[in-house]
């Protein structure tokens, strides 16, 4: 199979990427990002440098996750267009020798899915196409007992991944919300499926995946309760042991690899994966996998961090995966604030968001950049604009206010008020937008800097992989210091990333450097 190698993945969201007109389905007519819309920017995305492009979810869905709550595998959701429009797609990206990996959700469905349906009612082979478990007994009040004390990842319902079921009598699990239950991996049937959809997208032209929640494949099957950690910095927290990381999981993502491995152009696989700090189990079963800093720090922890946790994160991936040789970088996705809010808040100024795109390029593995980091853009500054049916026909945004709606919101790229895209105005700031757009090839900006970082990690050791060494003398709150080496550590970068408003001077091998403010150096030294 084709393993993703320190190339540069492009990350579209597009439900607000971008609209084009001319898809024999097109019921909403510009309100929201369709997929003629990705083909349309084609030029755009492909003037970056990019290696490959990754689309989050366009299938069918319940409305309630945003595109992770699928309804129907093999389809497309009308508001996106059909699969002609995919087949173009991919046709034109192919083109430009841009690859195409999409968003596969394995781990759960929509509660509205057939499948599911089926399920409850206990039909077959859909009986146990999902996971579901008795009542662990009736309290006094005659309510039923959750199985053990494994928590949802997010839940509206509470902490528990258990949501019961009067019809079946039992409880389903849901790693998430209860909204969306968990696919019974540790079933073959289920396996046979989800790999008869994965053909039908790789034979229409996926070149990979991003599998979304792969962690979360299948269970154990006893439903034991996960231990607690009893010291150290976890202590307290589960030892998530039974509920992720697990057997059935491992078996199915086999199974996966050798259905990429068929085809005469391998196809890539790039899991969504989380791991201990003192486990490399992660590696050996996927080929790449995909997270953003910090990492194991739980949802609200992923909203806040500076330069001393950013530093521990790389710490962190590179011990899990030594040289960088299975890690795909992302400081912005779908699912958290862009990255500059995130870290410096109103302080984010464009020489800080430059270092973070440079800083990103840098390190060993591959790197994925969030649609619209490449033009510097920031969170809205009033997302409740954002929630008017005028621009928002589907009501989609009316009962969400989450950490992800900065970074979902639109991605205006016309500042033609007359123009068709006007109509997607889901972020409230386009002028924003529009600036960056408009000046997107100045010399300075933060764009065609983006271009010539990648540009540069293509013909140097950035393009490698190999090691970080964080130095210690001179990375603080407000500056990030560290060695670059290639694998053999024969080639060696020094690069000093001062984000502080002041100028920092400092020591190196014998030599003195003085670096101004909100600035960054880099020296070859070997």
């Amino acid at each position: 199979m084709k393993t993703i190698n320190n190339e540069v993945i492009y990350q579209i969201y597009p439900l607000t990427f971008n609209y084009a007109p001319g898809s024999k389905s097109d019921p909403y007519k510009g309100a929201y990002g369709n997929l003629k819309g990705v083909t349309a920017l084609a030029d755009y995305v492909s003037s970056l440098g990019v290696d490959a492009i990754w689309i989050t979810p366009f299938y069918p869905w319940n409305g309630t996750g945003f595109g992770y709550d699928i309804t129907d595998y093999c389809a497309i959701d009308p508001m996106f267009g059909d699969i002609d429009d995919f087949k173009e797609l991919c046709q034109v990206y192919h083109n430009k020798k841009i690859r195409v990996i999409i968003d596969q959700v394995y781990n759960h469905c929509a509660e509205t899915h057939p499948w599911f349906q089926k399920s409850i009612e206990g039909i077959e082979p859909y009986k146990d196409y999902f996971i579901w478990a008795d009542a662990k007994d009736f309290d006094d009040e005659g309510k039923p007992i959750i199985p053990n004390n494994w928590k949802a990842i997010w839940n509206r319902h509470g902490e528990s991944v258990w949501e019961w079921s009067d019809k079946r009598k039992q409880f389903y699990m849901h790693t998430f919300d209860y909204s969306m239950p968990n696919i019974n991996i540790n079933n073959p049937l289920v396996q046979d499926e989800l790999l008869n959809i994965a053909k039908f997208w790789f034979d229409l032209g996926a070149d990979g995946f991003r599998l979304d929640a792969a962690v979360h494949y299948a269970c154990d099957p006893s439903f034991r309760d996960n231990p607690i950690i009893k010291n150290g910095e976890f202590e307290g927290q589960q030892d998530r042991i039974y509920d992720i990381q697990t057997v059935g999981g491992k078996n199915f993502l086999k199974r996966l690899r050798k259905l990429c491995d068929s085809y005469e152009t391998p196809k890539t696989l790039l899991a969504e994966f989380s791991h201990k700090m003192t486990s490399k189990k992660a590696t050996k079963r996927v080929k790449s996998f995909f997270n953003h800093p910090p990492f194991d720090a739980g949802f609200s922890g992923a909203l806040n961090f500076g330069l001393p946790e950013l530093r521990y994160a790389i710490q962190k991936e590179l011990f899990v995966s030594p040289f960088g040789k299975n890690i795909n970088w992302a400081l912005s996705s779908h699912d958290v604030e862009r990255v500059g809010s995130r870290m410096f808040g109103n302080d984010c100024s464009i020489s800080k968001k430059k270092m973070l795109m440079h800083l990103l390029l840098s390190l060993p593995g591959s790197i994925c950049i969030f649609q619209g980091d490449e033009l510097g853009l920031d969170n809205p500054l009033d997302f409740s604009k954002c929630k008017s049916l005028e621009f928002d026909p589907k009501n989609i945004w009316e009962n969400y206010n989450s950490p992800w709606d900065a970074s979902r919101a639109g991605f205006a790229m016309s500042d033609n008020e007359d123009d068709v895209t006007r109509k997607m105005a889901l972020h409230p700031d386009e002028k924003q937008y529009e600036l960056a757009v408009s000046n997107q090839n100045f010399a300075g900006s933060i764009f065609n800097e983006t271009r010539m970082f990648i540009k540069e990690r293509k013909n140097s050791i950035f393009s490698e992989h190999g090691n970080v060494y964080f130095i210690d003398d001179i990375c603080n709150d407000e500056v990030i210091a560290f060695v670059r080496t290639n694998v053999d550590g024969t080639k060696e970068i020094l690069l000093v990333y001062n984000f502080s408003n002041s100028f920092i001077k400092f020591s190196y091998l014998g030599e003195n450097y003085v670096l101004s403010a909100q600035s960054f150096m880099q020296k070859v030294i070997l």
